[in-house]
């Protein structure tokens, strides 16, 4: 009999105390369905708040974190069509953290030719949400974020810039700063200098600053609400402070200003399949091309796992961690 390995947890909590390494038989395909081997797959906030418990709950424990992962087909369950062994596929839904797993078929994505692994592994969900973040904001003007830092933050920068939108970049370090910069940034204020409001708004200049992407919450959220012009949009697309965001009647009211939610998930639902699949072509192929990217901060095998999250943790990180599955 044949096994796999996994990283799974039992119970909510820290991840570097909950998470455990453990062994099972490898699945067998059913009908619809393929089996994979697992190449390597990102830790994205979201996996994180999975396992702290503060995120959507799985249906049953052990559960196995992983929102998107890339592999190769390895066999074809009863009635699979269009799929074809050893091809390349990312995998979106959780449970990738996984030497092998069965999956639904027709839930595959391809990869075009080209694409590293570690980027591969990571180009469906964070370049979605940058591209979905951009496509809420139909009016013209500047867009001001925080997290600039971040995956999604990197991309809405580089997709805003292609866009011909000013995207004033907010971040908390001047390491994280002079790294932006580098790669092509025009705009990067730090939160931690003196009047850095002041700051973004001399960056947007006469151009009124329509919109503000912020995936933190709690009082970084609530900073972004003077900077807004009339009309204008906050967007929430994460909580990673765990704080709420109390938003008092009069700092919207006076300007007509929105506060408003996104989660790639309803997108995808919502977006018809062609339009999903033409963005996600478009947008892997620019990647491929160089004309987006995505920084790598480091590379961990399962059995280093315990590593990985340290490096999660670490501040001024630049870039994704990504588990290296078999």
């Amino acid at each position: 009999m044949t096994t796999m390995r996994r990283l799974c947890f039992d119970k909510f909590g820290d991840p570097a105390k909950v998470l455990r390494l453990d062994e099972q038989p490898t699945p067998k395909p059913g009908r619809g369905q393929v089996l994979m081997t697992m190449t390597c797959a990102p830790i994205h906030p979201a996996d994180f708040a999975l396992i702290r418990g503060v995120y959507v709950r799985p249906d049953s424990f052990p559960a196995v974190p992983g929102l998107e992962g890339l592999g190769t087909v390895t066999k074809l369950g009863p009635g699979v069509k269009g799929v074809r062994v050893g091809g390349r596929y990312l995998v979106v839904s959780r449970g990738n953290w996984a030497s092998e797993r069965v999956v639904p078929a027709d839930g595959l994505v391809p990869v075009p030719k080209g694409l590293a692994d570690e980027v591969a592994c990571q180009s469906f969900v964070n370049p979605l949400t940058a591209y979905g973040l951009l496509e809420m904001v139909k009016r013209p003007g500047a867009v001001v974020q925080t997290a600039a830092g971040s995956a999604v933050g990197r991309l809405v920068d580089q997709i805003g810039r292609k866009q011909g939108r000013k995207v004033i970049n907010i971040v908390r370090s001047d390491k994280t700063a002079r790294d932006l910069k580098k790669h092509g940034a025009a705009h990067v204020v730090s939160s931690h200098t003196k009047n850095w409001q002041s700051k973004v708004m001399a960056a947007a200049g006469k151009t009124p600053i329509v919109a503000a992407f912020d995936p933190v919450a709690g009082e970084t959220a609530l900073s972004l609400l003077p900077l807004l012009s009339e009309r204008g949009d906050l967007i929430l697309y994460g909580a990673l402070s765990g704080k709420p965001v109390e938003v008092g009647a009069m700092s919207v009211a006076g300007k007509d200003l929105s506060v408003r939610g996104y989660w790639l998930s309803p997108w995808l639902a919502n977006a018809s399949k062609t339009k999903r699949n033409a963005a996600y072509k478009s947008l892997a192929n620019m990647l491929v091309s160089g004309e987006l990217e995505i920084p790598v901060a480091g590379v961990y095998a399962l059995d280093d796992f315990k590593q990985a999250v340290k490096a999660i943790e670490t501040s001024g990180r630049l870039g994704k961690v990504v588990l290296k599955l078999s």
